[in-house]
């Protein structure tokens, strides 16, 4: 026998009204460490490697606009972007208002430098916010755990070293 529940629900919000969630967001690096340093945890146990990638975003200087929320609005699309080209298993958390970090489960370093190239040939792209076009400069830094650093401080300060902005061609 075969049951069939019907369960009423509303059409998806369209256009301005729809909500596309950003990366989980933390208001500190502190806060960073603490969620880093747990997931160092699982790492230790199962005796697998964690590649963290710091990436920071800048609005060019001719996108910039007094709006408010406009700024906000292109970190929120920036991080989807980012989202959509890591694996399912992959996390990419906003850190402040203009940094993200993205956590990449059983990655060595070769696999990091891959997905940072990657991650930063998408955030580059343009934007359209507004009716604009907009820019972002992208700069990303890599950490691996266990070789650059046993603890989420370790990590967060070895992938900010590593900071690497594009060559302006």
């Amino acid at each position: 026998m075969s049951v069939t529940y019907l369960v009423p629900h509303k059409p998806l919000p369209t256009g301005r009204d729809a909500y596309t969630p950003g990366p989980p967001r933390l208001a500190s690096l502190a806060e960073l460490a603490s969620h880093l340093s747990r997931r160092l945890v699982l790492c230790r146990r199962a005796g697998e490697q964690l590649a963290m990638l710091w990436i920071e975003l800048d609005p060019m200087p001719s996108t910039t606009s007094e709006e408010p929320g406009v700024t906000e609005e292109l970190m929120r699309t920036a991080s989807l972007r980012a989202r959509n080209r890591v694996r399912s298993t992959d996390e990419v958390v906003q850190v402040g208002r203009q940094g993200f970090a993205v956590l990449l489960p059983g990655a060595d370093g070769q696999a990091a430098g891959i997905v940072a190239l990657r991650l930063r040939q998408t955030l580059q792209g343009a934007y359209e916010l507004e009716g604009r076009l907009t820019h972002l400069a992208v700069a990303t830094g890599e950490a691996v755990f266990p070789e650059s650093g046993t603890t989420g401080n370790d990590l967060i300060e070895a992938a900010q070293r590593s900071l690497a902005m594009p060559r302006e061609a």
